[in-house]
Order: structure tokens, then C-alpha cells, then sequence
């Protein structure tokens, strides 16, 4: 789980080309980008944001250190198979 800064920006940050507005007011629903002119619904633009940060966030797990290569596990493997035995009626 990926937690956001509360004052993360993320419906004033364009999710196409990643220009922040400084000024949004809370009653501005529907904006355009000055920068690239993307059209964006405030609230689908901040969950793509979040989305993306997220996920920009998580990336370094994916690599030798996060993958759990050369880590120890908390519980010894079974040394022998284990097979279910059946007790006939």
C-alpha cells in the first residue's frame, strides 16, 4: 500500500504532461491544461495521479531487493513429501 502526502497535489497536476497549477478552487470541477490542453474531470484527474504515483512508488520493489531473492523465509520447508492416508470404512 502506497499512502499519498495529505497536500499531495493531485487534482492540480495535468496527468498527461504533468503541469501543476498553482490556484484550483474546490468548485472548478472540469479544467483545461494551459500547457498541453488536455480537458480533464477533477476528480478522474487526481485518481490518475494518485494512480501513477503509486505506481511510480512501487517500482523499485520490482527489483533484486523486492523480489525476495536471497531472503529467508520464517518457515522450514517439509523435507519429505507429505501425502494424505485414507482409513477405509
Amino acid at each position: 500500500m502506497v499512502v499519498a502526502d495529505r497536500f499531495f497535489a493531485s487534482s492540480k497536476i495535468c496527468s498527461c504532461c504533468g503541469r501543476k497549477l498553482e490556484q484550483l478552487p474546490l468548485s472548478v470541477r472540469n479544467w483545461m491544461c494551459p500547457k498541453c490542453g488536455a480537458e480533464h474531470v477533477r476528480d478522474v484527474n487526481a485518481a490518475i495521479n494518485l494512480k501513477n504515483y503509486a505506481v511510480s512508488s512501487t517500482v523499485s520493489a520490482c527489483g533484486k531487493e523486492g523480489s525476495g531473492s536471497g531472503r529467508k523465509t520464517g518457515v522450514k520447508p517439509a523435507s519429505v513429501k507429505q501425502e494424505v492416508s485414507f482409513v477405509p470404512v
